[in-house]
């Protein structure tokens, strides 16, 4: 399930980082911990576990500013109002959430304040074999290299196993059983990355989840063909890595938000 949730900005112009994953992330768990403290820390701590990974099976996307500009490392909201959306398939996340943001008046992002204007639940897509989608967060997955060192994946690069394979474990993790069906072969949209590479626009983001930690992402729209359970999965969870810090969250195509 996924929440959309509209919030208002305290103050005229307020600020955000650039970099503000981590601080959406922490208000997630501040907002679940108002309703059970026992779950937040649980989740934060242990997660999910499957073939010795753990996992938080939640994501979220970007915020969305109604109107925004950015100056240096920060962004200015020229309008007050922004959006986030929330997704998971375990069923004591969503309520715990919801439970929590009824018992918050303010809620606080890096140091600005925020009201809860709106949240309503939205309706998945009709899950099939082959679906398209567009990232609503950067898509990140990484390999280690000859020197046992993180390489991020590249547009270039084969993503259909280790995607496949990361979905499985998040099934795992969730179900307690393996998928019936593991397979999965992914494509990015070339011909929109054709077209951002001929008008210079960037398909990438690198972010700063903490301090010297930095991740690189994808924001092109892709296909996935295979297993509608890792579908759904994906869909749920988040396509990749680091779903709980703000990656890999995504919406169907012709799907309205």
């Amino acid at each position: 399930m996924r929440v959309k949730l509209t919030f208002l900005a305290s103050r005229r112009n307020a600020m955000l980082p650039l970099n503000y994953n981590h601080a959406v992330a922490g208000l997630i768990y501040r907002t679940i911990g108002k309703a059970s403290e026992e779950f937040a820390t649980a989740l934060h701590d242990e997660g999910f576990e499957a073939d010795r990974r753990r996992f938080k099976l939640f994501t979220f996307s970007r915020l969305f500013a109604r109107r925004s500009r950015v100056v240096g490392d920060r962004l200015i909201l020229e309008s007050p109002e922004v959006t986030l959306l929330i997704s998971s398939p375990v069923g004591d996340f969503i309520e715990h959430f919801v439970t929590g943001l009824f018992q918050s008046e303010r809620f606080n992002i890096a140091g600005c304040e925020f009201g809860l204007a709106e949240a309503e639940t939205i309706a998945p897509p009709e899950f099939s074999e082959r679906m398209s989608f567009r990232a609503l967060a950067p898509i990140t997955e990484s390999v280690r290299d000859e020197q046992d060192r993180v390489r991020y994946l590249n547009l270039e690069d084969d993503w259909s196993e280790i995607i496949a394979r990361n979905l499985a474990r998040k099934h795992q993790a969730l179900y307690g059983h393996a998928p019936a069906n593991d397979r999965l072969r992914w494509e990015w949209d070339e011909a929109y990355i054709e077209e951002a590479a001929r008008r210079n626009r960037r398909v990438s983001a690198l972010i700063e989840i903490r301090e010297g930690i930095k991740v690189r992402g994808w924001l092109a729209p892709f296909t996935v063909e295979g297993s509608k359970e890792l579908i759904q999965i994906g869909h749920e969870t988040g396509f990749g890595k680091s779903n709980a810090m703000g990656f890999g969250m995504v919406e169907c195509l012709n799907h309205e938000r």
